[in-house]
């Protein structure tokens, strides 16, 4: 099976990464056709022009179906044209409008953008033969929107850089790997529960640890604190504590209970409750023996349901079913 992996995606992003590594690992054949696309405004849309131009050159290599990255929602009826009648697969991940709207609040909810995205949103979700997203809620949220056919596949973490056995260091401490991303206000909420108990947090800002390191960094942590929002997909790093093997508190969301089972493989709260965060992290710090047992447990939920192995057979599984 050869798959051409399409678009102006991002080739740093996880959702990327992980998928190109999934499905080589299940024996796809991955080619990647992409192009970037650079800077905002005047020079940002000669870029998108740019890139539209490369994307459509011809290309003697064959395959037998197209892979439209994230985020690739513009990117959706060029590769129709390029599939021709041979299946076209859109990793969604999201909805464009959703996002940039109602999370990230880039644009106001009746603006002339708004509309836009809703109408990018609504062609990239209708012209694929599957759209792909994270977690079974998101697929009900992008059927909702217009999606005919949606599966999910767990993002998964990359494996050659998580792939250090957890090892706290001393002082013991609770950390937080900020994502900097607005709408997000997880930090808010780590910085408040730290406030009210006497383990150590550390809240680890975008870019301060080299992204090479990140897997020793996750390693290192006592406890890892995920995310404290209301969301339909489980964040990254969530799967990169998991395959680690460390300590995990994270909200008590739809999305994180398709993964993870409180008190089992993670210690989940109520979203945006700081003071629920503070118990959570003074309790698993306090008790060596639930610690262990969520780490472990964590740890096995990863191999059984995001290693690559089985996200790898699970892209196969959906692609093979679309030829």
């Amino acid at each position: 099976m050869k798959a051409l992996y399409f678009g102006t995606y991002d080739r740093e992003h996880p959702r990327n990464v992980n998928a190109i590594a999934a499905l080589r690992h299940a024996d796809v054949e991955v080619v990647e056709r992409s192009a970037r696309v650079r800077g905002r405004g005047f020079l940002g849309a000669l870029s998108v022009y740019g890139a539209e131009s490369k994307l459509l050159v011809p290309r003697k290599r064959e395959f037998d179906l197209v892979i439209v990255g994230y985020p690739g929602h513009f990117d959706v009826p060029r590769a129709r044209r390029v599939a021709g009648g041979r299946p076209l697969v859109f990793d969604a991940v999201l909805s464009l409008e959703d996002e940039l709207v109602g999370v990230r609040r880039r644009f106001r909810p009746r603006s002339t953008a708004a509309t836009v995205l809703r109408a990018v949103d609504l062609r990239a979700l209708r012209l694929p033969d599957l759209v792909v997203c994270g977690t079974d809620t998101e697929a009900a949220y992008l059927q909702s929107l217009g999606a005919t056919n949606v599966a999910s596949v767990f993002l998964g973490a990359d494996e050659e850089l998580y792939c250090h056995p957890s090892a706290p260091t001393y002082p013991f401490t609770a950390v937080h790997f900020a994502t900097g991303l607005p709408g997000d206000g997880s930090a808010d909420v780590v910085r408040t529960a730290a406030s009210l108990h006497e383990v150590p947090v550390h809240i680890v800002a975008p870019g301060e640890v080299a992204p090479g390191d990140l897997g020793i960094a996750v390693a290192h942590a006592g406890i890892v604190l995920a995310s404290f929002r209301e969301s339909r997909s489980i964040p990254p790093v969530v799967f990169d504590a998991l395959a680690t093997g460390a300590p995990l508190i994270t909200a008590d969301t739809a999305a994180a209970r398709e993964l993870l089972r409180d008190c089992e493989s993670a210690l989940l709260v109520p979203p945006d409750d700081a003071d629920a965060l503070a118990a959570a992290i003074s309790g698993l710090a306090a008790d060596d023996e639930l610690r262990s047992r969520v780490a472990q447990n964590g740890r096995g939920v990863f191999a059984e349901r995001a290693s690559r192995a089985v996200l790898g057979a699970r892209w196969r599984e959906l692609l093979a079913g679309l030829m």
